[in-house]
This record gives C-alpha cells, structure tokens and sequence, in this order.
C-alpha cells in the first residue's frame, strides 16, 4: 500500500514540477500569469466586499446541516 501511495506522491510531484516548468518557459505563459493574477484580484475583492454576506451565508448553510444532522439521529 505504501508503494503505491509512493509513486502516487511521485507521480503527482512529477506533474507539478512539469506544469511548473511549463508555466515558467512557455512564451504565452507571461499574459496567462497576468490574467490569472487578475481574476485572483478580482475574486479577493469581491470577498472583501461582501464578506459579511458570505460570513453569514456559511454561518447559516452550516447551522442547516447542525439542524439536519441532529434530527436525523
């Protein structure tokens, strides 16, 4: 079982240090680091905004699932 979950973590570091490379030597890698840079801006100022909304949102999606959970039992 070990092996396996080894060559898993191999497999998967394999593949990251490859896309990594990719990243980091493709031409068209620099206007796809600024576009994604910017959705990560965007999506953060977003949360920023209404993070109120959201704190309460999840705080009631997860007092749902309390109350669903402690009926079922």
């Amino acid at each position: 079982m070990f092996e396996k979950m080894d060559m898993a973590l191999l497999c998967a570091r394999a593949k990251w240090n490859g896309f990594v490379d990719r990243l980091l030597h493709e031409e068209k890698g620099a206007s796809d680091i600024v576009a994604i840079m910017l959705i990560i801006v965007i999506v953060l100022a977003v949360a920023v905004i209404f993070r109120d909304r959201l704190q309460s949102l999840v705080k009631d999606i997860f007092d749902r699932a309390d109350n669903f959970i402690k009926e079922t039992k």
